[in-house]
C-alpha cells in the first residue's frame, strides 16, 4: 500500500467534493489557459496545483491515494475543467485516464511505488512520430528489453514523471512481430520532441516523446496487452473499453458547456454594431439558446446514460459474479455517444461562435479559443465523425472493426 500519508491527504482534499474544488481553482484555471496557450503546454506551477487538488487521482483506486470514481463522475470531472479552458480540461482527462490505464495489468507493487508519489504522472506518447526518429523498434536485451521509439500526442508530458509505451506500438526486431511487453520510462529516459503547434488545444502539450536506446529492466516491464480488462482492482471503469474514449467526449462537452454560458454573458452586454438592441433581444439569439442547450444536454444525457448501463453490466470482479468484458450491445452505444457528443458540440460550437458577430473572431475573446479547441476534441480518433460509419456497418451484417472490445491505444 502507498504510504499512509499519501492516504491522509486524499481523506483530507476529499472531505470537499471535487466539483467544488475545481469552482474554487477557476481563476488559476483561467490563469494557467491562457499561459498554456503561449508556452504550448501546461506550465509546471498549474501542473503541481491541479496535482494539490487531486485532479491527477481522482480515478485511481482508494488504496493508491485516488477517489476511484466511475464513470459518470470522471466525466464531471474533466467537464467542469474543460469548461473553464480547453487545454487545461485535456491535461486533466489525460493525466488522471492515464494514470488509471496503466495500473489495469501492472504488478500492484509496481503501481504501489509509481504512486507513492502525491504528483505521480504518466504520459504516453503512441501517435506516429513527427520527423526523423530511430524507429519503432525494440530487442530483448537480458531480462530486459531495449527500446528505440519515437511517438507523438504525448498530452501532458512537460510535468509527466513517467512515460507509458505499449507493446503493440513496437516491433521485436527478432520477430517482426508486437513486443509482448510494454514499458515504462521515467523522467529522464525519455526526451520532449517539440512538435505541437497546432491552432486548437496548443496548451495540451502533446508533443512527441523519444525513447532512444533505452534499456528497461524487467521491474520496469508490463504484459504486452497491458489495457486488457483488469482483473485486479474492482471497479468497472478499469474493464470499461471506452475509458479512454469517454474522458475526450467529456472535454468536448465541457468546453461546449463553456461556450454557451460565455455567449449568454455576451448576449446580455452586446449591442451588435448597425443594431439599436442588444444581442438578447434578438429573437434568433434566444432561439439558439435554446437550440444549444437542448442539443447539449441531449449528448451530455445519452453519453452518461449508456456509460451508466456500460458499467453496471460489467459489475463487480469477474470472481465476485461480474464480467471481465462488455458483451457488444452494451459496448456499442456507449461508444456511439461519446462520438456522438463531440460531433455534436463542434456543431453547436460553430454556430454560436458565428451568431456572436466578429466577437467570435477576436483573439481576446474566450469564443475564439473554444471554437479551435471544440474542433481539436472533435479530431482525436477516438471520438472521430469515422465512427458513425464503423458502428453503423455493423447493422447491416458487418463485423465490428478490431481492437473495438480492447483499448489498443490510449
Amino acid at each position: 500500500m502507498v504510504q499512509s500519508a499519501i492516504l491522509e491527504r486524499r481523506d483530507a482534499i476529499a472531505k470537499t467534493p471535487i466539483l467544488e474544488r475545481i469552482a474554487s481553482m477557476k481563476d488559476m484555471l483561467i490563469e494557467a489557459g491562457n499561459e498554456a496557450q503561449h508556452l504550448r503546454h501546461l506550465p509546471g506551477w498549474a501542473s503541481k496545483e491541479m496535482a494539490a487538488q487531486g485532479l491527477y487521482r481522482f480515478a485511481l483506486p482508494l488504496e493508491l491515494g485516488g477517489e476511484n470514481l466511475r464513470a459518470r463522475q470522471q466525466i464531471e470531472v474533466v467537464e467542469a475543467v474543460a469548461a473553464i479552458d480547453g487545454s487545461v480540461g485535456w491535461c486533466a482527462q489525460i493525466s488522471s485516464e492515464i494514470n488509471a490505464l496503466v495500473i489495469r495489468r501492472m504488478d500492484p507493487a509496481f503501481a504501489h511505488q509509481i504512486f507513492d508519489d502525491w504528483d505521480a504522472l504518466v504520459c504516453s506518447g503512441h501517435g506516429p512520430a513527427n520527423g526523423p526518429n530511430p524507429g519503432r523498434f525494440c530487442r530483448r536485451d537480458g531480462d530486459g528489453w531495449r527500446v528505440n521509439y519515437q511517438g507523438s500526442f504525448a498530452s501532458g508530458s512537460h510535468n509527466a514523471n513517467w512515460n507509458y509505451l505499449m507493446g503493440p506500438m513496437v516491433i521485436d526486431e527478432a520477430t517482426g512481430k508486437p513486443a509482448d511487453a510494454s514499458f515504462m520510462f521515467p523522467k529522464g529516459e525519455f526526451e520532449i520532441i517539440d512538435t505541437w503547434d497546432t491552432a486548437g488545444m496548443p496548451g495540451s502539450g502533446s508533443r512527441d516523446v523519444l525513447m532512444a536506446d533505452r534499456y528497461v529492466p524487467p521491474e520496469r516491464l508490463l504484459p504486452g496487452r497491458s489495457l486488457a480488462p483488469c482483473e485486479i482492482w474492482d471497479n468497472p471503469t478499469y474493464r470499461n473499453p471506452t475509458h479512454a474514449v469517454y474522458n475526450k467526449s467529456a472535454v468536448a462537452l465541457g468546453v461546449c458547456r463553456g461556450v454557451i454560458d460565455n455567449f449568454i454573458e455576451l448576449a446580455k452586454g452586446k449591442t451588435p454594431w448597425g443594431l439599436g438592441s442588444k444581442l438578447k433581444e434578438l429573437p434568433v439569439v434566444q432561439y439558439r439558446i435554446g437550440e444549444a442547450q437542448a442539443k447539449l444536454l441531449s449528448a451530455r444525457a445519452f453519453v452518461m446514460e449508456t456509460q451508466d448501463r456500460l458499467e453496471a453490466h460489467l459489475g463487480p470482479l469477474p470472481k465476485d459474479g461480474g464480467r471481465l468484458e462488455p458483451e457488444w450491445e452494451y459496448f456499442w452505444p456507449a461508444l456511439l455517444a461519446c462520438a456522438h457528443a463531440a460531433q455534436t458540440c463542434r456543431e453547436i460550437v460553430s454556430m454560436i461562435n458565428n451568431t456572436s458577430g466578429t466577437t467570435g473572431s477576436r483573439m481576446d475573446s474566450p469564443l475564439e479559443r473554444q471554437l479551435r479547441d471544440a474542433h481539436q476534441a472533435a479530431n482525436h480518433a477516438l471520438i472521430s465523425f469515422r465512427h458513425y460509419e464503423d458502428i453503423g456497418k455493423t447493422f447491416v451484417g458487418y463485423e465490428p472493426a478490431a481492437g473495438y472490445m480492447e483499448l489498443s491505444r490510449a
